[in-house]
């Protein structure tokens, strides 16, 4: 089963010092590792997944350029303006005003990510068979690798230590429940733990994509 993709491109970026880089735009999803912007490493990615039917980008008043770049780039995207009040606000949003079912959103700021991932995080969600999907990492895998991460939760057994990813798939038809049955994917993929959420991150990805494609 295929389903919608929602690249989600609106945010604030408050964490992220623009003062400390050179950047054209103070966008998070316009900085650009080889030349290339985040947001359109997430959109190769999601255009290639064989269980993803269409791409959809989230903007708002926020990220102007992003929707200029986005516009320009291809026709087979589809443009959602939101209001850029929060990041599951403008999903709530998002899945209304377009009458979504099942759908897969994905935060603009995961350049490493690769289509045969997203299908192994669509495949989880049809397989746990709960109405939603949150894809998660042990904080253990960040530490192997000297990241450190904003926010981590403990496990239901207390047992783990645990990172959202900024990955979620979700049923639309139960957006409005006051608590979703959600499922937990613990994803051990290296790729997802490399998001831009600070210049240091940023550097850091940069180092790691240049020694990737030498």
């Amino acid at each position: 089963m295929q389903i919608p993709a929602i690249i989600m491109a609106g945010g604030k970026s408050k964490r992220f010092n623009f003062e400390k880089i050179n950047s054209k735009y103070q966008e998070k999803s316009l900085l650009t590792i080889r030349g290339k912007s985040l947001i359109e490493y997430i959109i190769d990615a999601a255009l290639a997944c064989k269980k993803i039917n269409k791409v959809i980008v989230a903007v708002s008043p926020y990220t102007p350029n992003t929707k200029s770049l986005i516009t320009s780039r291809s026709q087979l995207i589809e443009i959602i303006d939101t209001p850029g009040a929060g990041y599951h606000s403008d999903i709530l949003f998002i899945v209304k005003a377009l009458k979504l079912g099942i759908s897969i959103t994905i935060v603009a700021d995961l350049p490493l990510i690769k289509p045969e991932i997203l299908d192994e995080i669509i495949e989880q969600y049809f397989i746990l068979k709960k109405s939603a999907l949150s894809v998660m990492a042990d904080v253990k895998l960040f530490n192997q690798h000297g990241l450190t991460p904003t926010i981590i939760f403990k496990s239901e057994n207390g047992q783990k230590n645990l990172v959202p990813l900024g990955i979620n798939v979700i049923d639309g038809r139960f957006i409005d429940q006051p608590e979703l049955n959600q499922a937990i994917f613990i994803s051990k993929r290296v790729e997802l733990i490399y998001n831009i959420n600070t210049v240091d991150d940023y550097i850091q990805l940069k180092k790691l994509k240049n020694k990737i494609e030498k």
